[in-house]
């Protein structure tokens, strides 16, 4: 089973660590100070139980792995669409793409059913220009609960959790879902299968949406914005503003936000990854995750008035760090539905 990881940071490059010690063929796409690094050392990944390293076939130039089994897709949104041009070479006609992006997926609305069937977000994939290279038929959703950080270049580390969840946009359990699952298990990971990955999505969304900007803004590790009353408040408002949208697409929460903030409390020494890339001076992620749920409010008619502040503040301070990749669309411009 030929396996690439595409966009081989903290979260790709403890995948294809762990997938390369199984039967798999893995091979990275990475770029920078990272594959310099990887092609002269390999890449070494450090877990909470053990440390090893290996030299995978490495690479900037999809073109010299050819066709590809399986692509774990973990390229952060806003480099997708470059990113889905680029993978060209890694695609046949049987290739499985697991799409692993923190936010709402590009292939969202892909066999959502309903209204908004095949409806695309221009907060995440502007003009479709995505979905119509990748080709949504070819997802494999995926969200993950793992917390994980570039040490230096070449050596990831894993801090805690692994678990990949994964499912069909149509919920069904497919054979090529099991082959995924079967393949993630053996490398070690947690890979539980769900016929509903948009609950999984917006789950992770409560976090994502509210105590990630929030780290961004006030430079702060986790623990503080849990700890404190006044904060752990203003995150419970937005985890409320975005559970009110999940649920106006038809999406049943089966987890507390009271959970999930002690959740979110019990790795409070964790820098969220929007932070990361701040301090890295990376291309923050804004619109695909902040935007995308001011979009979908506006699609839905859900009022949300603490993320469209969110985001505009956020959307200010990337633009101000001079790390937000425009994208020519304003989603608190759209009228309420």
């Amino acid at each position: 089973m030929k396996f690439c990881v595409f966009g081989a940071g903290a979260v790709g490059g403890f995948v294809g660590g762990m997938v390369a010690r199984t039967s798999s063929e893995v091979s990275l796409v990475a770029r920078g100070d990272h594959l310099t690094a990887l092609k002269k050392n390999g890449l070494r990944v450090v877990t909470p139980d053990e440390e090893f390293t290996f030299t995978p076939p490495a690479t900037d130039d999809p073109a010299e792995l050819g066709v590809q089994d399986v692509v774990f897709l973990s390229a952060k949104a806003h480099a997708l669409t470059a990113a889905a041009e680029a993978m060209r070479p890694l695609i046949g006609p049987d290739t499985i793409i697991v799409s692993a992006q923190n936010g709402i997926p590009f292939w969202y609305f892909h066999a959502h059913g309903g209204q908004l069937d095949g409806h695309t977000l221009q907060t995440v994939d502007p003009g479709s220009r995505i979905a119509g290279t990748i080709g949504c038929e070819r997802v494999i959703g995926c969200v993950i609960t793992s917390s994980n950080t570039v040490v230096e270049p070449g050596v990831v580390r894993n801090i805690g959790n692994r678990i990949f969840a994964i499912g069909e946009p149509d919920g069904t359990l497919s054979p090529r879902l099991n082959d995924i699952a079967e393949i993630l298990t053996e490398a070690g990971l947690d890979a539980p299968t769900t016929p509903a990955i948009r609950s999984e999505v917006w789950v992770k969304m409560w976090g994502n949406v509210s105590f990630s900007p929030m780290a961004a803004l006030t430079m702060s590790k986790l623990g503080p914005l849990v700890e404190r009353d006044d904060l752990q408040r203003l995150g419970v408002s937005i985890m409320e503003e975005v559970q009110a949208v999940g649920e106006a697409l038809g999406v049943p929460f089966h987890q507390k936000i009271a959970d999930r903030v002690e959740g979110t409390r019990k790795v409070s020494g964790h820098k969220t990854s929007i932070l990361q890339d701040l301090e890295a001076g990376r291309p923050m992620e804004v619109d695909g995750i902040t935007g995308a749920v001011v979009e979908l409010g506006r699609l839905t008619g859900v009022e949300t008035p603490m993320i469209d502040l969110t985001y505009a503040l956020l959307r200010q301070r990337a633009r101000e760090a001079g790390l937000y990749p425009e994208i020519g669309f304003d989603p608190l411009a759209l009228p309420d539905a």
